[in-house]
């Protein structure tokens, strides 16, 4: 079940100006350069589809937002509806993930500043089209 598009959208300086790329089957290298070059303002968030939509993120997706040691992950796919990474051993300050545009912010307790982990999740999920069974999710 590999990954069939990774979307992104690039920012402009102000934070408002954007265009959307889409990499059809993008190879692994493409992943991991995406997933290093979010910074929560240019870069904020990714998109990997596996299914044949690309266009709705509740559907065959896993998302990836933030950048800069600090990245949320959420999960729809299968059985699997709107999962977000979850650790207990964080606490429930917002930490902002999109600091452009419309921005995004999340409880700690949604992030991992652990980008091999980010990686790990990806991969899993480019895979298998499941969450990476080593982590706890939550709805």
């Amino acid at each position: 079940m590999p990954i069939r598009c990774l979307s992104f959208v690039e920012y402009g300086e102000t934070g408002w100006g954007w265009h959307l790329e889409k990499i059809r089957n993008p190879t692994w290298d493409d992943v991991v350069a995406a997933v290093h070059r979010l910074d929560k303002f240019r870069y904020s968030w990714i998109l990997l589809f596996i299914g044949e939509n690309d266009e709705d993120a509740t559907i065959d997706c896993l998302t990836i937002m933030g950048g800069d040691g600090v990245y949320w992950v959420g999960l729809s796919a299968g059985k699997h509806d709107q999962l977000r990474l979850f650790d207990p051993d964080k606490s429930s300050k917002e930490v902002d993930l999109w600091t452009s545009d419309q921005g995004f912010a999340d409880y700690e307790f949604h992030t991992t500043n652990d980008i091999d982990l980010v990686l790990r999740i990806a991969k899993h999920f480019g895979e298998k089209g499941e969450p990476l069974p080593e982590v706890t999710w939550e709805v």
